[in-house]
């Protein structure tokens, strides 16, 4: 018999013990698992122990050695850290599970290490965001180190146009919500037009932090499984996502703004639903810039087509 408190071993834990998991035939097995069943959380607790491990394969991050991560902290403050220390007091203020979790301490030392390991220009070293971006990983994972390697390969390696200085892939993403949004539901795009709403005034923050500044965390981790699943251009079906499920409030309001200023706290599953289901509503064309504009230039020309 099994101990009291252990719990089967679930499809992703045996995937994960699998040989050879890099390969394309396990990674598309996970990615389905993710979808389909999610992953689970430890027993008595609201808290996944193998999320980090799920993440680094599908990012496929290297191993970092805890030396090159306190090399990079024994530097001192970079350039940036006072713009660091600007935001990170103010990171996910209300969530009482991350403020019990994550140390002020540990969000500056992960953002000043990144910003001394790619030393650049002072305005490329932070941009907005990035503290709310590095917020899950820190929360997901078991060490700093671990936290810093998925959080530079996720930002720059899947999306490299959100933290450029002048967050060009925030701006793309807003207009495809745009655009999104008036195929997927032309009523509510009107509607919201005719209020002279656009993504720039209800969605930027949603976009920036692909929607991790809308509570609970532990919502939105399962919302980052699939999007570092299937990729983070999602995020923006996910926030159709949102405004679909607060339609009718929406359309019944005289002032929507109200409720757009401050999205409900995120239902993942539920939102996962409807964004998947809006891929095949979408033209090719479009579907393909969406999936380009996190991290490739040319979409921004190729957008003023549309």
């Amino acid at each position: 018999m099994r101990k009291a408190g252990h719990r089967r071993r679930d499809p992703i834990e045996s995937v994960l013990r699998k040989p050879h998991i890099v390969v394309e035939q396990g990674l598309s097995e996970l990615r389905y698992l993710i979808l389909t069943q999610g992953l689970s959380n430890d027993p008595e607790k609201d808290f996944c122990s193998y999320r980090p491990y799920v993440w680094g394969i599908l990012l496929k991050v290297p191993p970092i050695q805890s030396k090159d991560y306190l090399a990079l902290i024994h530097r001192g403050a970079s350039p940036a850290y006072s713009k660091i220390r600007n935001d990170t007091f103010r990171t996910l203020t209300t969530d009482i599970l991350f403020q019990r979790r994550v140390s002020e301490t540990s969000l500056i030392r992960i953002l000043n290490a990144l910003a001394w390991k790619h030393n650049v220009s002072v305005s490329e070293l932070y941009v907005q965001g990035l503290n709310v971006l590095a917020a899950p990983f820190l929360y997901a994972c078991g060490s700093e180190t671990q936290a810093f390697a998925l959080f530079d390969t996720y930002i720059h390696g899947c999306c490299p146009l959100y933290v450029k200085p002048m967050l060009e892939g925030v701006h793309l993403g807003l207009k495809l919500l745009d655009t999104s949004l008036k195929i997927i539901d032309p009523t509510l795009f009107s509607y919201l037009k005719r209020k002279l709403l656009t993504a720039e005034l209800y969605g930027f923050a949603s976009v920036l932090t692909f929607s991790a500044c809308t509570p609970p965390l532990n919502e939105v981790l399962i919302l980052w499984d699939f999007l570092i699943a299937f990729g983070p251009h999602m995020n923006i079906l996910a926030v159709v996502a949102q405004l679909l499920l607060i339609r009718d409030s929406i359309l019944a309001s005289q002032s929507p703004m109200t409720l757009l200023r401050t999205f409900p706290p995120l239902q993942a599953k539920n939102v996962i639903t409807l964004a998947v289901s809006f891929v095949s509503k979408l033209p090719e064309e479009l579907y393909d810039l969406l999936v380009r504009h996190t991290y490739d230039e040319t979409v921004s020309d190729k957008i003023k087509t549309l």
